[in-house]
């Protein structure tokens, strides 16, 4: 294979000992050449920077950041290839995701996602097979509605370059960058059923401490940035997007489903005068009519 592409690789990181080193592996197993590895390090002080110096081919830095957005940003600005990934510190690549991707962008795309496994510490794997449209990634409380995590997408460097992280953004700068990046590229979707990579949810990340506290979570408070995206719709698609979010939060939050009541659609003047004139014994409701406000006159 023609190694034209240079892969940026680009890993946030905070006391990331216990893990970062099989996320640096993952990259070296690769079985592509022609690639760069930027660590981009919040001032860890748990032994992460001693594994980085093991590793001579990495680019990286230590120093306090202003949360992960910004690190991401900070690392882009160091990075140099054609091809952006991110790879958080204690997430990893499968073998061959470099060679599954590249083909595509052989083919001219310049957003590719795939699929990612998900683990967690209760030992039930899962894959996350995302969508990758817009108005679908939109609905952010389904199943799969997005790729959960930046091991599972790969981009030309000429998007970021249009797009950066929301720096102020600290809870999902991932989903928001994402939709708005669907406005002005096209994504593509690999067709193989190969995991990209594997993104831990275990104990120690923000995703899963996050989980266990689902009220907090799940609050429209996290997500105020959807409405420069719903600014954009028609007032329709607006209200029954924000009767489904509402019911799609309370779902994640209690995990069941929000009964709806049937409405009884009241019947119009037509109807009713319809359904007078045709009614076997309307002389009688007439005359019960007459009665009751003769009545009501005494």
């Amino acid at each position: 294979m023609e190694l034209r592409f240079n892969i940026s690789v680009i890993t946030p990181s905070f006391n990331s000992a216990s893990y970062i080193e099989d996320a640096i592996k993952s990259v070296l197993l690769q079985d592509y050449d022609n690639f760069e590895h930027v660590v981009i390090d919040g001032g860890s002080t748990d032994g992460t920077l001693d594994i980085l110096k093991k590793y001579p081919h990495l680019k990286w830095i230590s120093r306090p950041d202003k949360g992960q957005s910004d690190a991401m940003n900070k690392g882009f600005r160091m990075s140099a290839g054609d091809i952006i990934v991110y790879l958080n510190a204690d997430d990893y690549f499968l073998p061959g995701a470099f060679k599954a991707i590249v083909p595509y962008f052989e083919k001219g795309a310049s957003f590719v996602v795939g699929k990612i496994r998900v683990e967690n510490d209760e030992g039930r794997p899962w894959i996350n097979d995302p969508r990758i449209k817009h108005e679908e990634m939109l609905r952010h409380w389904e199943n799969n509605a997005f790729p959960l995590n930046p091991v599972g997408y790969f981009y030309l460097r000429e998007v970021q370059e249009k797009i950066a992280f929301n720096e102020d953004n600290h809870f999902a700068m991932d989903l928001e960058f994402l939709l708005e990046c669907s406005l002005h590229f096209n994504f593509t979707k690999i067709v193989e059923d190969q995991p990209l990579g594997v993104f831990r949810l275990g104990k120690d990340s923000k995703t899963w401490k996050l989980e266990q506290e689902k009220q907090r979570m799940w609050d429209v408070r996290n997500f105020e940035f959807l409405d420069k995206f719903l600014g954009k719709k028609s007032e329709d698609f607006v209200r029954e997007f924000r009767q489904k979010q509402q019911e799609g939060y309370e779902f994640r939050i209690s995990g069941k489903k929000r009964k709806r009541v049937k409405k009884i659609k009241e019947p119009s003047f037509r109807e009713k005068l319809l359904d007078f004139l045709t009614a076997p014994d309307k002389v009688k409701i007439i005359v019960r009519f007459i009665r009751r406000n003769i009545e009501r006159k005494k």
